[in-house]
């Protein structure tokens, strides 16, 4: 039975892969489901999440959409309440979400490919590509993995950036040469999680390539990918994208909705916006070595940063490699203006779990399922 289903889920996978060249001329609908019969255990993990998450549902904790994927099929995909509080529209398994961190993972997909077409390399300086950078002794490697010592961009921008004008990666980049601030500490010294290095790794894929990071990330990723609902969006606080949903911020005792934020125009950080659906073709892609090549995924999913003390989440490309022992899990969660994400990957068991929702209250349920689905022996 199990190997039923991941033969018909490769010929899923199959089918969606191959209509890269033809994605420009394909109209943006949704694939048909395919009817697969689950495995007892897939069918036990499906009922066990199902009757979590509408608990967590009820108790007005949880609103979002959640995919289990195992071997690539869906074993539980639900959409639970509002893609709008105001006008009671409510999600679907297809809504869009803005991705916030979990974008970065595309980020770095970008400099791979750009590597993998000998456009740079992570070991280039970064003044050697934006040669008025005011900071010595960065390379690539050193913004991917968040050890390049810059510090938070906002920090220049809310002083020197009128709040009424929109932001871009360009402005950021204006900015800081005008007024450089400090750098925490010396390159590759230490871990430090900053938005300011995805940011500059997305300016660096537009001085690269030519093009602008949206356009770029659409050619070479979504479209290639089947990835039909994807978007990389700046600028606006809603996107004219099909099926993209509104974030809310949670305040007792109703959600309102986030203010326009003059840094939703820098990308790179954030800006993604996706559904469970095209995530799930992402993380198959990462399966094959077509997409990105094996040289590519060992440098991806490294755990650059060594811990000398205590056990600690590392951090590779885009993605956190985790000390999860039950499984090789990385993962990434993302946070902005109303909206909360989670990715995880189990690559032993080759599971996928994938939480989107559009209010931002504590997600929980991500270690929640991920206690059902790796349960204590």
């Amino acid at each position: 039975m199990k190997l039923r289903t991941i033969f018909i889920a490769q010929i899923f996978w199959a089918f969606f892969s191959c209509t890269g060249d033809r994605a420009a001329s394909l109209p943006k609908i949704q694939p048909e489901k395919i009817k697969v019969e689950l495995t007892l255990q897939q069918k036990a993990f499906s009922n066990s999440i199902d009757s979590l998450a509408s608990k967590r549902h009820k108790q007005g904790i949880f609103n979002g959409v959640i995919l289990v994927a195992e071997y690539g099929l869906p074993i539980y995909s639900k959409a639970f309440g509002y893609s709008n509080f105001k006008t009671k529209e409510l999600l679907t398994e297809h809504s869009v979400f803005q991705l916030a961190s979990v974008s970065k993972m595309f980020t770095a997909t970008a400099i791979l490919l750009l590597q993998q077409k000998g456009f740079l390399s992570v070991k280039d300086s970064v003044r050697h590509i934006i040669p008025d950078f005011p900071y010595e002794g960065l390379i690539i490697r050193h913004l991917l993995t968040h050890r390049s010592g810059l510090p938070r961009y906002m920090v220049v921008t809310d002083v020197h950036w009128p709040r009424d004008s929109m932001l871009t990666n360009e402005d950021m980049h204006s900015v800081i040469v005008a007024n450089p601030p400090k750098r925490y500490f010396s390159p590759d010294f230490r871990f430090n999680y900053q938005n300011t290095n995805y940011a500059y790794l997305a300016l660096i894929v537009e001085r690269v390539s030519g093009k602008s990071f949206d356009n770029f990330v659409r050619d070479h990723i979504f479209e290639p990918l089947g990835m039909y609902n994807s978007r990389v969006y700046s600028g606006k606080k809603q996107p004219d994208i099909t099926g993209a949903v509104v974030g809310h911020i949670y305040r007792r005792p109703r959600v309102i909705l986030p203010e326009e934020n003059y840094i939703n125009g820098v990308t790179g950080d954030k800006g993604v916006y996706s559904s469970v659906g095209d995530l799930l073709k992402f993380d198959q892609a990462l399966y094959t070595d077509t997409f990105l090549t094996a040289q590519s995924k060992q440098m991806m999913f490294h755990p650059w940063t060594k811990w000398r003390r205590g056990k600690k989440d590392s951090y590779g490309f885009g993605w956190r490699i985790s000390t999860f022992e039950k499984d090789n899990l990385v993962y990434h969660y993302g946070w902005w203006n109303g909206f909360k994400t989670s990715f995880m990957r189990y690559t032993n068991s080759k599971r996928t779990l994938i939480i989107l929702t559009n209010r931002d209250r504590k997600l929980t349920l991500t270690k929640e399922i991920q206690a059902l689905l790796f349960p204590e022996k």
